[in-house]
């Protein structure tokens, strides 16, 4: 057999259970609610932090900031902006420093260096008013051989001692190793194409070689 409770009893069970339910419910509302201050104190300390539980509680009733409105920023106008101009894209001044005028980026010629002041000096050896030691002679220049002035025409004879064929303008003479040739040449060699001529006062390894005029 089952037992039943008493509908008084279970009434006012359903009434308290009610009330705290709606009790509850206000709490979260208010708890929760955007911009409410009707928070529990233990809420608000947990929500700031150590450093708001211990403020005093001037502090705790103080209104909090309201932030800025956006909507009330200064709006400005097109006509109110400044115009560039092309001064303003160029290097700030150093603060501190004086404008020289000059420009890093031109093209300038450069500044050119003064040439030494020449040294004034006395005359010179050989000049007027020349009070001194004269400087030693020049060294003898060294004789030079004398220009070949024949031409070689060829060879014939014996091929020990052939004999070379020469022309002295119009001239033609015959001639062999040896023989001195218009008083200033010596005819050293005879060979089939060339001849070695020497020079009459000038060692013997003083000579040039002539080849067969065409």
């Amino acid at each position: 057999m089952a037992l039943s409770m008493p509908k008084g009893l279970g009434s006012k069970r359903q009434a308290y259970l009610l009330a705290s339910l709606a009790v509850l419910l206000i709490l979260f509302v208010v708890r929760w609610r955007p911009g409410g201050r009707e928070s529990s104190p233990s809420a608000t300390a947990d929500l700031r932090g150590p450093r708001a539980a211990n403020a005093s509680p001037d502090a705790a009733d103080a209104p909090a900031p309201v932030a800025r409105d956006r909507r009330s920023a200064k709006v400005t106008s097109p006509d109110e902006v400044p115009l560039l101009k092309p001064e303003d894209f160029g290097p700030a001044p150093v603060k501190g420093s004086a404008d020289t005028g000059r420009d890093l980026f031109g093209l300038h010629e450069p500044t050119r260096v003064p040439p030494p002041t020449p040294t004034p000096h006395g005359p010179m050896p050989g000049e007027a008013g020349y009070v001194g030691p004269m400087p030693p002679p020049p060294p003898t220049p060294t004789p030079r051989p004398p220009d070949i002035t024949f031409k070689f025409l060829g060879t014939f004879g014996p091929k020990e001692h052939p004999i070379a064929v020469l022309q002295q303008g119009d001239a033609i003479y015959n001639a062999r190793a040896g023989d001195i040739l218009f008083g200033k040449f010596v005819l050293r060699k005879v060979g089939y194409e060339s001849i070695d001529v020497g020079f009459v006062g000038f060692a013997d390894t003083e000579t040039k070689r002539l080849g067969i005029t065409p």
